[in-house]
């Protein structure tokens, strides 16, 4: 039977495995779903169509799946909240529910929220991602999975983040940031590889070789995006013999093959270019 402080307000219909536990003032809404093992603390609200995984921990204060902050947010009969397993949200979360009929807000597992981050509107994020204090993703961000953002980082609508890839703190992300990079900077640029980041991956040494030449020829090589992709795929993945590194490099070109924003910049290009309209 689930644990449920006396103060709390778990409304009829919300579905509760037997052995969650929900702390003072919570409120739990009647279209919820939380798998076993979760963990809720105090004051902390579930709103609308939200489904939970197990072994979630959220802690006191946050609010999970609120409409969108979306002046035009219509989408009452559909919208959903999902979560994956295994995932620790901390103090003031907030995840809000996806303004386009048919999209979902979804979270992976094994991710770590820190405290005041923000998951809008129909984002995609992916598994074992970290978001540091302070963090935001806008609307229809897709995170991949391992990447970190760290704290007072600002991820526009529609951007996309690579696996692997590592954003520094305060960092404004308005276009997309390729898979196994370290990013910096307002506007967001392109410093290198997130070289600490594969090794405690355990990235192999051939990995990591094939990943390192895949960015220069992106970003040292001086091609256009679409030249550096023609490269990567028809002469340079060729090379590489079946297996993670050529994996890798696949996926790296997949990425770039679908950008709509652009990717960002190379920090020796900075004020090479002019900032994406905001749409």
């Amino acid at each position: 039977m689930p644990k449920i402080h006396p103060t709390a307000i778990v409304e009829s219909g919300a579905e509760l495995a037997e052995d969650v536990e929900i702390g003072p003032y919570s409120i739990i809404g009647p279209q919820v779903k939380i798998g076993k093992g979760t963990k809720i603390g105090a004051h902390v609200v579930f709103r609308h169509r939200v489904e939970v995984g197990e072994y979630n921990t959220f802690h006191d204060m946050s609010v999970i799946g609120d409409i969108a902050q979306d002046v035009n947010f219509h989408n009452w009969d559909e919208a959903k909240v999902v979560i994956g397993s295994h995932n620790i949200f901390r103090e003031h979360i907030t995840i809000h529910q996806p303004s386009v009929p048919g999209n979902t807000t979804k979270i992976g597992s094994h991710c770590y929220f820190m405290a005041t981050t923000h998951v809008a509107h129909d984002c995609q994020v992916g598994d074992h991602v970290i978001m540091v204090n302070q963090s935001g993703l806008a609307g229809h961000a897709i995170i991949h999975d391992h990447a970190f953002i760290s704290g007072n980082v600002m991820v526009h609508q529609y951007c996309r983040v690579g696996a692997y890839a590592i954003l520094g703190g305060g960092t404004k992300v308005t276009r997309d940031v390729p898979p196994f990079c370290m990013v910096n900077g307002n506007p967001a640029l392109a410093y290198g590889l997130n070289v600490v980041g594969l090794r405690r991956a355990k990235f192999t040494p051939e990995e990591r070789s094939a990943i390192k030449q895949a960015f220069q020829i992106l970003y040292l090589k001086d091609h256009s995006i679409s030249k550096a992709i023609e490269i990567l795929e028809k002469e340079f993945l060729p090379t590489l013999s079946e297996g993670s590194p050529r994996s890798r490099v696949a996926y790296f070109i997949e990425f770039l093959k679908g950008t709509k924003r652009g990717i960002v910049f190379h920090h020796s290009r900075k004020g090479g270019g002019e900032e994406p309209d905001i749409e």
